[in-house]
């Protein structure tokens, strides 16, 4: 009888324990693990995008005499002049986007009003020499790093024009001109900022060369000596921007 009290006792000394340990454990606080830092999504400037664009520009003009005439200018003689005026109209691209970095790629096509008459070097009495550019399209690649609501970007591609010429004297009603378009390269960059997720405002510099095109075909003015011209074109424009971003 003994044996079965101690054998009883041990029992409920043991089980006393364990509801001790149990009590214990309850009363321990439980430690959770701090939840994940916020970090905000990057700017999406991904997709296709919309826009317009207006600004101020200035070109430089080169004059080549290519014929065998000597009514206006010396034969292989190179004039040179300098234009400016009012530069303006749409654009449309997509960018593509990874992590910040930002490629893309857009066409833009503006009116142009380069505009310049001046007195010829070689008979300032009674010639006059213009030149006026009317329209510029590019075709440029974009790259660009995205801070937050900030793109500072670079550009650059292709770039044509249309580039109207005219000599005239004036004592004989005598001119030459002409019309052609010019193509060549353009190279620049400019800063966006979002206002909004899907409206930004921008600024670009872009410098274009449109290379060289026998611009005027004139009428052989003395025999055997026809007029023939060949202008070269170079600008430098700054533009204010503005653009909708599709999907946003």
């Amino acid at each position: 009888m003994l044996f079965r009290v101690g054998r009883t006792f041990a029992v409920v000394v043991c089980v006393g324990v364990v509801a001790i340990d149990f009590a214990a454990a309850a009363d321990i606080p439980y430690v959770q693990s701090p939840a994940p830092a916020y970090v905000p999504p990057t700017p999406s400037w991904a997709g296709f995008y919309l826009g317009g664009q207006v600004g101020y520009g200035m070109d430089s003009v080169r004059w080549r005499n290519l014929g065998g005439s000597a009514f206006f200018s010396p034969p292989n003689s190179l004039t040179r002049d300098r234009g400016s005026g009012v530069i303006g109209g749409g654009q449309l691209g997509y960018n593509f986007q990874y992590n910040r970095l930002v490629f893309g790629i857009e066409g833009s096509i503006s009116a142009a009003d380069f505009d310049r008459s001046f007195a010829s070097p070689y008979f300032p009495a009674t010639d006059v020499w213009s030149s006026r550019l009317t329209w510029l399209t590019t075709v440029t690649g974009r790259v660009g790093y995205g801070f937050d609501s900030w793109l500072p970007y670079i550009k650059g591609g292709f770039a044509a024009g249309n580039v109207e010429t005219s000599i005239q004297t004036n004592p004989f009603g005598v001119s030459s001109q002409g019309s052609a378009v010019h193509s060549g390269w353009t190279l620049g960059g400019g800063v966006e900022f979002k206002v909004a997720p899907q409206f930004s405002l921008g600024l670009e510099f872009m410098h274009t060369d449109l290379g060289r095109s026998t611009d005027i075909n004139g009428p052989q003015i003395v025999p055997g000596a026809p007029e023939s011209y060949g202008v070269g074109l170079r600008s430098n424009s700054i533009m204010a921007r503005f653009n909708y971003l599709f999907g946003r």
